[in-house]
């Protein structure tokens, strides 16, 4: 399974969707560069395969692992480290309890996460390095099939 996702920075800017295919997800993450460039306004750069930029947005093609998930209420967490890089840039998780689980499992060097969000479509945490700010974050993610 292929995940397409349009973050600007840190931020997500749009619900993450699913496709069965890298030739269909492929074919999404190119349609979305173009509508996010103004539908050729301006320029898409290619960074290289699987991201397209425009301005300060990134289109992201990742393949994601399916192992053991149900097919259902598929999410997709990111966990945004205080360098600006998300790693896992997408983990597939197969339901909002395991989302929820995911986001609040504190990563190493942090105790507890100071602050989080839920709401049905979308769980966070915050976590803290020193000065520096960490972001685990999971959507729920849209299952485009053909």
């Amino acid at each position: 399974m292929y995940a397409v996702i349009v973050t600007d920075g840190v931020v997500l800017e749009y619900p993450p969707e699913l496709y069965d295919t890298k030739s269909q997800a492929t074919l999404e993450a190119e349609r979305w560069a173009w509508v996010l460039s103004g539908t050729g306004w301006l320029e898409v750069e290619r960074p290289f395969d699987g991201r397209w930029r425009v301005g300060g947005r990134d289109v992201r093609l990742l393949r994601v692992a399916t192992v053991g998930m149900s097919g259902s209420g598929y999410w997709i967490g990111q966990y945004w480290a205080t360098d600006g890089v998300p790693d896992p840039e997408a983990l597939l998780l197969g339901s909002r309890e395991d989302a929820l689980t995911w986001v609040l499992e504190p990563p190493n060097g942090a105790s507890h996460a100071i602050e989080t969000t839920s709401e049905p479509w979308f769980v966070s945490a915050t976590y803290r390095f020193g000065d520096e700010g960490a972001y685990a974050v999971a959507s729920l993610a849209k299952h485009i099939t053909r």
